[in-house]
């Protein structure tokens, strides 16, 4: 006797599948659990229409054969395809974020950095600084 699970196939050609009123919810990106609760697991079609093509699919509906049901069936191919659509579209965002800030921080860079006139200036308040601090901690000893 064969094992129902490695025997599964399917000859519905989309993860969206509507049939005697009864429709799959499509999932976003790779599927992680059925909305019946039960775990995705990753299948092989046997069918004529899609030899070999593998596939996502509830091991509750994948175990008693379902066909045309409510529960998780989706093609590794499209799930893949969702998630670097996802991951791009997450890219894209994060990109135009570092793009605003980087404008905020130079918009508020001289308030944070104000300009001293004379190049030396800088390097001799940051001197006078490092003895201060020295000679402070000489006189704690």
């Amino acid at each position: 006797m064969s094992n129902p699970i490695t025997a599964a196939s399917s000859s519905t050609t989309g993860d969206i599948t509507i049939t005697s009123g009864l429709g799959r919810a499509r999932t976003g990106g790779i599927p992680r659990n059925c909305s019946c609760g039960e775990r995705i697991v990753e299948l092989i079609s046997k069918s004529q229409p899609n030899p070999y093509r593998r596939y996502y699919r509830c091991l509750y509906a994948a175990s008693l054969r379902l066909e045309n049901d409510d529960h998780v069936f989706k093609r590794v191919d499209e799930a893949f395809t969702d998630e670097i659509r996802q991951l791009h579209n997450q890219v894209r965002i994060l990109e135009e974020k570092v793009q605003l800030l980087k404008a905020t921080i130079r918009s508020e860079r001289p308030t944070l950095m104000p300009k001293i006139s004379g190049g030396c200036v800088p390097v001799i308040v940051g001197i006078s600084v490092v003895v201060v601090v020295v000679a402070g901690i000489m006189m704690y000893k």
